[in-house]
């Protein structure tokens, strides 16, 4: 419930501000970047600038399975990978 009132700021309605998204990550779990935060927000939201709560979970469920394929090659828990264009192309088209 929690995460539902990070995104829609407490207020009714199906869509949740920019403003108020970069909080509904961080309450999701996701640490990401403000450059991070506005091209996802770009990407998912809206005309109005919005985002809908059926893309906000898709870009939930998109975010969690990438942060699973990076660190499972992540082997040294390091935070970076190397990859080469196959394994590149896979983990972003397939993920």
């Amino acid at each position: 419930m929690f995460l539902v009132n990070s995104f829609l700021g407490g207020k009714g309605g199906g869509s949740g501000s920019a403003g108020r998204l970069p909080g509904a990550f961080k309450a999701a779990g996701f640490r990401l970047s403000p450059e991070l935060c506005q091209m996802i927000i770009r990407h998912y939201s809206v005309e109005d600038g919005n985002m809908d709560f059926d893309n906000f979970i898709s870009c939930l469920v998109h975010l969690d399975a990438m942060f699973r394929a990076f660190k499972s090659l992540d082997k040294d828990g390091i935070g970076q990978i190397r990859v080469n264009i196959q394994e590149w192309l896979q983990l972003t088209m397939y993920s």
